[in-house]
């Protein structure tokens, strides 16, 4: 399951980037978003085998608290406005920064 995960999220930057240069002369902008896990009814209480509680997830990223899906739609909402008119060909990770935490927190 996660190989399928890594590989569509995968598709989905290359697929930004493509839109991006395809569109940009027309006005258009796309950008992507890539959540973390989120909290919803759908991840339940029990993220990975890993881990046997939300929280304890949550605790390893570098915001640590469990994202909700109002997170991801603050970002979502930034997108769409003036703000982000020279926004194109990116894709933001909305994961409270485990993406970035996880890769400087293993040993020294």
């Amino acid at each position: 399951m996660r190989g399928a995960l890594m590989a569509s999220k995968g598709a989905l930057i290359g697929m930004t980037r493509t839109l991006a240069a395809g569109l940009g002369s027309h006005g258009i902008a796309v950008t992507a978003v890539a959540p973390g896990l989120t909290r919803t009814p759908a991840t339940g209480g029990v993220p990975t085998e890993e881990f046997e509680e939300f929280e304890e997830f949550a605790a390893h990223q570098a915001l640590p608290r469990p994202l909700t899906p109002d997170d991801t739609a603050a970002v979502v909402a930034r997108l769409v406005g003036d703000d982000a008119a020279a926004l194109t060909g990116q894709t933001l990770t909305v994961d409270g920064g485990l993406s970035t935490f996880a890769v400087l927190a293993g040993p020294v």
